[in-house]
Order: C-alpha cells, then sequence, then structure tokens
C-alpha cells in the first residue's frame, strides 16, 4: 500500500503514564484500518512538564509511521486526546503545538476521557470513566451538552485512581506503625516490594524530588494482592475507591440527566482493565444505586477513539 497517497489521520491517546499514537486510513465505513501504531511515555505536560510531554507525543507519532514502513510525513487530521488538557488554554497550547510541527492538515485537541467515550460507546454518548493513574468521568448525552467530574490531580482528586489507592495504603502503614490504626499486611509487602528495612524509610522514597507519580500509581498492585489475602486495612481501601468512582460516575449521569439503564459505560485506565473484580464491584455499586449502564466497554486503547474523531472531523469540515 502506497501511503503517501492515501488520506491518512492521526489518532493520539496521551496518558499519565503512556503515549499511544494510531495511524490510519480514512474510510467511509464504520471501520477504519489502523496501518500503524507507537508508543511512548506519559505525555500529561502538567506532571511531567511540557518538554517532556510533546517529546514523547512526537516519539509516538515517530514509532506510529515507522511501524506503518514509511516515512512521517503530513496528514489530513490529527486528534490528540490528551490527560491534562480539560481546560481552554491547555486545549490551545496542543493545537499550537500540532500546527507548527506540521504534522496535519486539520488539527483538533480533546481531553483524553472524550477519546475513550469515542471508542467505547456506539453513538459517542454516555460516561467515560478513567482510572489509572489519574481519575476522571466525562460524559456527553444525544442532544450534546457535556459533564465531568474528577480530574482535578493528584493533590485536588484523582479519587479511586491507582495513586490514590497506593496513597491510603501508605497513610495506612502510617498509621499501623504508629499505633493509631489496625495492622496490616501491607507493612511488609511495600517494604519488600522497595527493598525498604523500616517503614519510615518510606519517608524518603516518597518525598524524593524526582519520585514520578505514575511509579507510586503502580504500587497499588500491593493493595490488590493484600485484600486476596484478605487484609483488612487493604479492603477498606479499595471499598473506599470504588465508592468514589461510582460518585463520579453518578455525578455525570445525574449532569445529563441519563435514566437508570440509559447510557453506555466506558472503562478504562489500568485499575479498571487489570483489576477485574475491583471492576466487578464497581458495577454492582451502580447496579445498587439503580445506575446500571445499558452497555459497558472495556477500553484498551483509546487512540482509536481518536482516529474516530479525526475522521469525523474530516466529515464535517
Amino acid at each position: 500500500m502506497n501511503l503517501q497517497s492515501k488520506q491518512l489521520v492521526l489518532g493520539i491517546d496521551g496518558g499519565g503514564s503512556t503515549t499511544r499514537a494510531a495511524l490510519a486510513v480514512v474510510s467511509d465505513s464504520a471501520d477504519f484500518p489502523i496501518v500503524g501504531r507507537g508508543n511512548a511515555g506519559a505525555s500529561n505536560f502538567n506532571s511531567c512538564g511540557w518538554d517532556v510531554a510533546t517529546r514523547e507525543v512526537q516519539l509516538a507519532i515517530q514509532s506510529a509511521f515507522e511501524s506503518a514502513g514509511t516515512e512521517v510525513h503530513r496528514v489530513a487530521a490529527i486528534c490528540l486526546g490528551m490527560s491534562g488538557a480539560g481546560r481552554s488554554a491547555e486545549q490551545q497550547a496542543w493545537k499550537h503545538w500540532a500546527e507548527d510541527s506540521g504534522v496535519a492538515e486539520q488539527v483538533s485537541v480533546v481531553t483524553d476521557a472524550e477519546t475513550v467515550l469515542a471508542a467505547g460507546t456506539p453513538d459517542g454518548t454516555g460516561v467515560a470513566l478513567i482510572a489509572g493513574t489519574g481519575s476522571l468521568a466525562f460524559g456527553k448525552n444525544a442532544a450534546g451538552a457535556v459533564a465531568r467530574a474528577g480530574g482535578w490531580g493528584y493533590l485536588l482528586g484523582d479519587e479511586g485512581s491507582g495513586y490514590q489507592i497506593a496513597l491510603a495504603a501508605l497513610q495506612g502503614i502510617a498509621r499501623a506503625v504508629d499505633g493509631r490504626g489496625p495492622e496490616t499486611g501491607l507493612q511488609a509487602l511495600f517494604q519488600k516490594s522497595l527493598s525498604l528495612n523500616d517503614p519510615r524509610e518510606l519517608i524518603g522514597y516518597l518525598y524524593q524530588a524526582d519520585r514520578e507519580r505514575s511509579e507510586i500509581a503502580g504500587l497499588s498492585r500491593l493493595v490488590f494482592e493484600a485484600a486476596d489475602q484478605g487484609d483488612a486495612v487493604a479492603r477498606t481501601v479499595l471499598q473506599q475507591a470504588v465508592s468514589d468512582l461510582a460518585e463520579l460516575v453518578q455525578s455525570v449521569v445525574v449532569k445529563l440527566s441519563f435514566s437508570g439503564g440509559g447510557y453506555g459505560l466506558a472503562l478504562t485506565g489500568g485499575i479498571l482493565l487489570h483489576q477485574r473484580d475491583f471492576r466487578v464491584s464497581l458495577l454492582e455499586r451502580l447496579r445498587e444505586q439503580e445506575l446500571e449502564p445499558a452497555t459497558i466497554e472495556c477500553v484498551d486503547d483509546a487512540s482509536l477513539g481518536a482516529v474516530r474523531l479525526a475522521i469525523n472531523g474530516l466529515k464535517h469540515a
């Protein structure tokens, strides 16, 4: 296939841990051929900085073209779905970067939640819930109204995320060491995983200046391990995380006037994709609250949603 002669689009899923790029051929059908894929590191510039974020997006794009067996060249359209780009100023920054780089003739920038929704619901309406390094719920109804809940970042929110699950577990360890809370097997698991001899060495680990949030969020796996072993503190942490995520969904459902069962739910992020029992607990909680969705889709690669939005943008231009 001579890709130089084809009309191509790029879809970008820029997350707090990973950036994905999908290169696709424009098609009139609902399906579109993906001819190249690329991966790179985190590209949320609020946490990793602008230079790092733009570099990782560029690396993902370059990798997508390489996997397609062609040189990087200007495409018809690009849609960047970026974490940390919920405000106009951030979206404009990405738009200017893409336009200045000459990567595409038409540029659109949305949040990473919008690309998840586009990838995971049949008509692009419903609720997208992200629970990975951070957390966010975003929704859109048939009238085009949008709403969001969460996405306030690790200092103000990110409830139910891997970061907050790990942080709550670490706080539980601190209370146990002080005698202010129940004993927990989390202490031994964290110390072994981090090669620490004393729990107070967690202070040095956590407050290290260059410690990545994604690295701390990755420790959430230990909380799930402890919960599976019956640890009461770990189970309490996860129960709270389920409640927090259900609350995010509820907020969006109410704002958009979705009736019970009247919306599609798209799920993504490492916590929701890789922890099946946790995901089931969340869906059970929504059912108890009469918020059970009509459809449920786990979205492993939101760059496909970005491709769909890029193609839709071309059709409506």
